[in-house]
């Protein structure tokens, strides 16, 4: 879509040179296998965090990063009872928050550093609205509930089952000391509410529980399935046992989403910013 839009305006001066960046455990082979289905711009993969910097100086025209920025670059404790930040205690919870904020800024320094003058980001953060409630939380309460249904697992790998994920609201994506410090201006910014198409469709009967219950378990999955393997690896279990592990998880998770369902509104949030670089 960005090139399209630089093509029908006619910024697009030379041929682009994409960098698809993510962290080496992501499935580069599938990547490749689609650039090469769909071969209209030069693509090169960088695999490493993006709370490092990734590229030369000044050679970036337009970074864009989507729905990534809420993962934490490193578990600053572990949450009691539970594994998902909306259920940490107050504590915990300032941890979570201070690391958000520590990465964030880490993210837009290397990004700034990047950046040619004049370069802009396109960020698509997964927020959550200043209240903190949000629908989508009932299943991670049910992904904490499976873990501890799962009798293979050891209270340590339990207590060590936290998802790095911290959810920012708006006013904490709004970081204007961060964006003066990194010579970022503000173009524009936008909250957005979500509405994720599968549960209007079950709610609606359009698609069978099965087929829900699926879908919803591989939405759920590439974020969380990393968090339960290191907690799995950190305590010493085999590959073997790890995908074995998984496996067994996951099928016991989509057996509760058959039994247990959200009756309210499911929306998710994100905050949409544009900044440019002075």
């Amino acid at each position: 879509m960005i090139i399209e839009y630089l093509k029908q305006t006619n910024k697009l001066r030379t041929s682009p040179l994409i960098i698809h960046n993510d962290l080496p455990t992501n499935d580069w082979t599938r990547l490749f296998q689609l650039l090469a289905e769909d071969n209209f711009y030069k693509g090169l993969a960088n695999g490493c965090s993006f709370y490092e910097q990734c590229l030369p100086l000044n050679c970036l025209s337009i970074g864009f990063s989507s729905a990534s920025l809420h993962i934490l670059s490193k578990k600053p404790c572990n949450i009691d009872n539970h594994c998902y930040f909306h259920f940490a205690n107050e504590k915990e919870r300032e941890l979570l928050q201070a690391q958000s904020k520590s990465d964030f800024a880490r993210f837009l320094k290397y990004r700034s550093q990047e950046l040619q003058s004049g370069g802009i980001l396109i960020l698509n953060i997964p927020s959550i609205k200043e209240n903190k409630e949000m629908g989508f939380n009932f299943y991670f309460d049910l992904i904490y509930k499976s873990a501890k249904s799962l009798k293979i697992l050891t209270s340590q790998e339990l207590v060590d089952f936290t998802i790095p994920f911290y959810l920012r609201s708006l006013s904490e994506c709004l970081d204007f000391e961060l964006f003066n410090r990194y010579l970022l201006k503000l173009i524009k910014v936008e909250f957005i509410c979500l509405k994720l198409l599968i549960f209007d469709q079950f709610q609606n009967g359009e698609i069978e529980l099965d087929y829900f219950a699926k879908s919803l378990a591989m939405l759920m999955r590439p974020g969380t399935d990393s968090a339960l393997k290191e907690a799995l690896k950190l305590n010493q279990r085999t590959n073997q046992e790890i995908e074995h592990i998984s496996t067994q998880f996951w099928s016991l998770f989509e057996e509760k989403l058959k039994l247990e369902s959200y009756d309210g509104n499911i929306s998710t949030y994100a905050t949409y910013l544009i900044l440019k670089k002075n």
